[in-house]
């Protein structure tokens, strides 16, 4: 009994500082002091990644697990993707048929497509959770790349044709799959329904009208929209109540705070279901949005502004900033500037830079109470030649129609990591941690190397296990037998 009473003791406590009714809201309550600093990234491709041998290393040169140098470094947040059935072609809004690449070919079948699938994804988030890290994850509900004005419906859902066969499909698929994030110990702290939603989720018309409201607009009407969001919502409040389901706008900064408003402003007024405001904030998009302050000041406006509206607590799920002016020097001649070229009003594109922007970004979040955190996009997709060959860009592809090998040179991101062209972690990833955040608590230690964690993982009649050494576990680290 006096464990169960600590056990509903401890629930209590958890219970987020900002759960208030609206009335009394109009100045978001302070819980900077009970709340942990989220600081981490994507991680989704790690294992792509791995798979073409790229190193990874420690200030020193030493080279180690990904997951340990992120944690070493006070990593504890990560964001991992999930599409539906990666591989899959799907035709995209310029009418292009793509699929996601992969490690050994471009025409592999989507059954053997070993990324940001269900079972990769289940296993990073028990490589997360090892490391003490908190979990985003972020159901595309997408077969390929999805986002502010590309949301295709996964090829399996073609048939559903209306709001509510749609929405079936995202309770179902998502409550399945957070069943199975709870069962092996990983469930996720927080959820995102879709990615970059300006326009709403699975258009089911990608050539229908726009549906304005405010100065915004969706493809599939506010109604439609608010009742798919609201099934993926209420999902994963099915399977894990304290999960916190985040809407992902890409305005994060000055220049988009009406549309972002906007966006808001029709999900709460028809009935939409959310608990955190998402936004993505670069300093170089913000100047492509016009924002007269590119800066982590500008993105503070655009966190005030939501907070004092819709009294929730804000995440950026998305930043980044250019450490090099160009992308690896021995990559297509090394001239180009890559995605984030411009980083806004920022004029130095340096390593130095990075971290001098990061550490601005880590005083403004801590600064505003509401801000729970930020997710680097993407710290680990580095651009390394292993054996003679490069590695392949996979997403981030070169946006040049003209350019016959796209999916071999691309990788728009090179220049924008956590980790240079050798491996060695940036001064971003350390120098921020070092100076702005207490260290790592003594006494936790990082997974050992042959921890059975670290062994095959494999998935059999919907279940994962483990296997190390001739033993199969499961995913608690029991030995099982009779498999």
């Amino acid at each position: 009994m006096k464990k169960f009473f600590l056990m509903l003791l401890a629930a209590l406590l958890f219970i987020p500082a900002y759960a208030q009714t609206e009335a009394d809201n109009t100045a978001y309550p302070d819980h900077s002091g009970s709340r942990q600093f989220l600081r981490g990234g994507d991680l989704t491709m790690v294992k792509y990644i791995e798979d073409f041998k790229a190193k990874f290393k420690y200030e020193d040169g030493t080279v180690g697990d990904v997951f340990d140098i992120l944690e070493h470094y006070g990593v504890n947040f990560a964001r991992l993707r999930l599409y539906n059935n990666p591989g899959t072609g799907v035709k995209c809004k310029d009418g292009v048929t793509r699929r996601m690449p992969t490690r050994k070919s471009w025409t592999k079948k989507a059954t053997d497509y070993e990324y940001a699938g269900e079972d990769d994804i289940a296993a990073l988030a028990l490589r997360a959770k090892e490391h003490h890290m908190q979990i985003c994850l972020s159901f595309y509900l997408s077969d390929y790349w999805s986002g502010a004005t590309e949301q295709v419906i996964p090829a399996a859902w073609a048939e559903a044709k209306t709001k509510e066969a749609l929405g079936d499909s995202v309770y179902n698929y998502i409550y399945r799959y957070m069943q199975r994030m709870v069962a092996q110990g990983t469930t996720p702290e927080y959820v995102s329904i879709g990615n970059e939603t300006d326009y709403g989720i699975l258009y089911m018309d990608q050539n229908m009208n726009y549906v304005s409201y405010g100065g915004h607009q969706t493809r599939n009407g506010v109604a439609n929209m608010v009742y798919l969001f609201n099934k993926g919502y209420d999902a994963v409040k099915a399977v894990s109540p304290s999960t916190q389901v985040i809407l992902h706008h890409t305005g994060g900064d000055q220049g988009r705070m009406g549309a972002c408003k906007d966006f808001f402003t029709a999900m709460r007024d028809n009935g939409g279901k959310f608990d955190v405001v998402g936004g993505s904030y670069y300093p170089h998009w913000a100047k492509d949005h016009k924002a007269t302050d590119c800066t982590p000041t500008g993105m503070l406006q655009w966190a005030k502004l939501m907070e004092q509206n819709f009294h929730k607590p804000v995440m950026i799920m998305e930043v980044g900033y250019s450490w090099d002016p160009y992308k690896c020097p021995e990559r297509n001649g090394g001239n180009w500037a890559g995605q984030l070229g411009l980083n806004g009003s920022y004029n130095e594109a340096s390593k130095e830079g990075q971290r001098d922007f990061m550490c601005a970004l880590h005083d403004a979040i801590a600064s505003d109470t509401a801000i729970l955190g930020y997710m680097y996009w993407d710290p680990i997709f580095v651009d390394q030649k292993v054996n003679g060959s490069w590695i392949k860009s996979c997403w981030a592809e070169k946006y040049d129609a003209s350019y016959n090998q796209w999916w071999e040179d691309g990788n728009v991101i090179s220049n924008t990591t956590w980790f240079d062209y050798t491996g060695k972690p940036l001064p971003a990833l350390y120098e921020e941690v070092n100076s702005r955040q207490p260290q790592k608590p003594q006494g936790i230690e990082t997974t050992p190397s042959d921890s059975p964690s670290r062994g095959e993982k494999i998935l059999r009649d919907g279940q994962l296990y483990i296997k190390y050494k001739g033993t199969m576990y499961n995913v608690q680290g029991m030995p099982v037998r009779n498999l």
